[in-house]
């Protein structure tokens, strides 16, 4: 007797092969598992996990079952090889097993009590209380009979109207999707956001990961500086013009202020200021100019007040 447990994603690629075998009777039990890739309709995976039972290389049994989109690899090669212990400690007592497993991981999970997987966990108590199923490695790819019929049946378990089976998600995977919708939920409220545009500009993605902005950078892109603009939009002066005439923007000190033309870069045409900006912030040489300006004008500040 032989059953084949399989959980499936893509092409037909053998992960795990559990192979039961009875010692004390002429039949044998085998338990095999692969992992494929195979997108289905609508352009996601899926993986699913299949079940064979032969009798002398007949098939007398077979179950399949998707398993949701959220699930692990790690989790569905551990159910597989849970399903395969709970098989094997239903058959009758006087017969003794051995679960083969190519998978290294499930096997370091077997004798593992204090392993947090709740499936892992209740493997270990069935491997425990039934001494006559052993775990041990076994190669796979090696022309088994049953390797070629669960391929078959793991691929057609990720067709359409197949039962799904359920399975709790890991809490590495439960933090990984909230952390997904966070991002995706704060990138939204970063889009349509009526505050903080000049640095939209510049970084239109959120991420958890510093940008590395240096702090003269902060000032000249987001325009919050010592300036006399920005003073005048507090209150904090009554004029946003330059001691040399012209309107303090960070435009006007990268291009026409007379005290910064040893930094001065080539002014944009009109309407073009933000694409100038972007290409100012991607570039190492403009960045480095605009923090000599920004620390000159932070310097010297008496110098660039309106007369």
């Amino acid at each position: 007797m032989a059953r084949f447990v399989r959980p499936v994603r893509g092409k037909p690629t053998s992960l795990l092969a559990p192979r039961l075998k009875s010692h004390c009777v002429s039949s044998s039990l085998e338990s095999q598992r692969s992992l494929q890739r195979h997108p289905p309709a609508g352009g996601r995976d899926k993986m699913s996990l299949s079940q064979e039972l032969l009798t002398n290389d007949i098939l007398t049994y077979q179950l399949s079952a998707k398993r949701n989109d959220n699930n692990t690899v790690f989790q569905v090669e551990l159910t597989a090889h849970h399903e395969a212990v709970i098989y094997a400690s239903h058959l009758p007592n006087y017969n003794t097993f051995k679960v083969h497993v190519d998978n290294r991981a499930n096997i370091m999970t077997s004798p593992n009590s204090k392993i947090p997987n709740q499936t892992a966990r209740q493997s270990f108590k069935i491997l425990l209380s039934n001494p006559r199923i052993k775990v041990s490695w076994v190669k796979v790819h090696t022309g088994n009979i049953g390797n070629e019929r669960a391929d078959q049946l793991a691929k057609d378990a990720t067709q359409p109207g197949q039962p799904h089976s359920l399975t709790k998600l890991s809490k590495p995977r439960i933090k990984r999707l909230l952390q997904k919708s966070m991002l995706e939920e704060w990138q939204t409220s970063w889009k349509n956001g009526d505050t903080g545009r000049k640095i939209y500009n510049i970084m239109p993605s959120v991420s958890l990961r510093p940008a590395n902005r240096i702090r003269e950078d902060v000032i000249f892109f987001s325009q919050h500086g010592p300036s006399p603009a920005y003073l005048k939009r507090f209150h904090l002066s009554d004029s946003d013009y330059c001691s040399c005439g012209g309107i303090c923007t960070a435009l006007h000190y990268a291009t026409e202020c007379i005290y910064t033309v040893s930094w001065h870069m080539r002014k944009p045409v009109p309407n073009f200021e933000q694409e100038w900006m972007k290409r100012v912030a991607n570039n190492l040489i403009s960045r480095q100019k605009i923090c000599r300006i920004v620390k000159f004008i932070s310097e010297n500040r008496d110098l660039f007040r309106p007369p």
